[in-house]
């Protein structure tokens, strides 16, 4: 039977329909990031100060390479307690579908000029060089793929790499006189805070590690560290990350415990877990008599004396770790952490950074010091909070 203009007419409708409704029909019953959130938890906490820490740093551009590497440095390593580097250059695919991630190899250009991906992994391969034997390995990767679909790759790549947590910078960028916002680049670290099967740390750099990507241990910028504890398991998650830099002794770190005047807490899970963690911290370098440790208690009446506090005294550090929860656990727990950011949400710009940590990336925070939010991965995630 001979087609005619009828047929061509229902042909292409009938595909027209069938893409339509094949399309959030696939999304709905096919979630790849399904996977990560079966997958088995992998924190810091619980682990020993000198365990491996396997990080997965996550770049989109050179300008990242140089905070990352401070920080990661700042974090400590040894043949005693070493650092695996899975190092991630993620760049736009354009006009495909499928994403594309290979382990990086140095591009064999006619010209013989080096490519983005060339000038980041030399960094880091010269950081590995620098370190002691055995200190530090460095495991380089390219992803090009759609802003889209860009989570499943950072979070595949972690799990098949049994990473511990993974390093994103922050959206925004300042070179002191003007900031720049990425959008898409904060799509993608939200959805990678939701779906990851490890913990993740956003970096907010503001200027302080501005020296060569190529840092050593003689001119790291991040040479005092502070951690605002308000209690659950994010701050706890942020306490086990700055214990390593305790340990390892190249930086000089303070924790900061903020408490709530005339609480009285239940004994809840989560209450004890926070008491334990630091009396544990404490108690490890204190009897060691580490003079680089300091542990410090302010007690506040709400959130505004929780901010004063935070504004007194962080131009004194060159990073400040807090965690993304700000203690947001059960019970009598989260009352009390509630109770220590009281107002402080009501002009949140950045939701995936926390309460305690948005205040501290506003352009209004006096203090332009890095900012490291932690965030432990848990069963579940309420998608509201992205």
């Amino acid at each position: 039977m001979k087609a005619t203009a009828e047929h061509y007419s229902t042909l292409t409708l009938s595909m027209v329909v069938i893409t339509a409704v094949a399309t959030p029909l696939i999304k709905l019953l096919y979630d790849p990031s399904g996977r990560f959130a079966r997958a088995k938890r992998r924190t810091m906490e619980g682990s020993r100060p000198n365990a491996e820490l396997r990080v997965m740093a996550c770049l989109f551009s050179e300008d990242h390479a140089a905070p990352l590497l401070d920080l990661i440095e700042a974090s400590g390593s040894s043949r005693d307690a070493p650092v695996s580097l899975i190092v991630l250059h993620l760049t736009e695919l354009v006009g495909h579908a499928a994403s594309v991630l290979k382990p990086h190899r140095k591009s064999r250009s006619s010209c013989g000029n080096p490519t983005p991906s060339d000038r980041i992994v030399n960094a880091f391969r010269y950081f590995e060089q620098q370190a002691p034997l055995g200190a530090v390995t460095v495991s380089p990767y390219v992803v090009a793929s759609p802003y889209s679909s860009m989570q499943h790759d950072v979070c595949l790549l972690a799990h098949s790499r049994k990473a511990n947590l993974i390093l994103l910078p922050f959206h925004k960028s300042s070179d002191g006189a003007r900031s720049t916002a990425n959008n898409a680049i904060r799509g993608i670290n939200r959805s990678v805070m939701q779906y990851a099967p490890c913990s993740v740390g956003i970096l907010i750099d503001h200027g302080v590690a501005a020296g060569s990507a190529c840092a050593t241990a003689s001119n790291s910028t991040l040479q005092r560290v502070a951690l605002y504890f308000l209690g659950g398991a994010d701050d706890r998650e942020a306490l086990a990350y700055v214990a390593r830099m305790a340990e390892c002794g190249l930086v000089a770190v303070t924790v900061v415990r903020l408490k709530l005047r005339d609480w009285v807490g239940m004994g809840g899970r989560d209450e004890m877990r926070d008491e334990e963690a630091l009396q544990e911290f404490w108690q490890r370098y204190s009897s060691a008599g580490a003079e680089r440790v300091a542990y410090v208690e302010k007690t506040v009446e709400d959130g505004e004396g929780t901010a004063s506090v935070v504004r007194a005294m962080s131009d004194k550090f060159d990073l400040l770790v807090v965690g993304r929860r700000e203690g947001g656990g059960d019970g009598a727990e989260g009352s009390s952490a509630a109770a220590l950011t009281s107002g402080l949400s009501e002009w949140s710009e950045f939701p995936e950074l926390g309460v305690l940590g948005d205040m501290l990336a506003s352009a209004d925070f006096a203090a332009k010091v890095s900012i490291l939010v932690v965030q432990q991965q848990a069963a579940t995630r309420n998608d509201d909070d992205y």
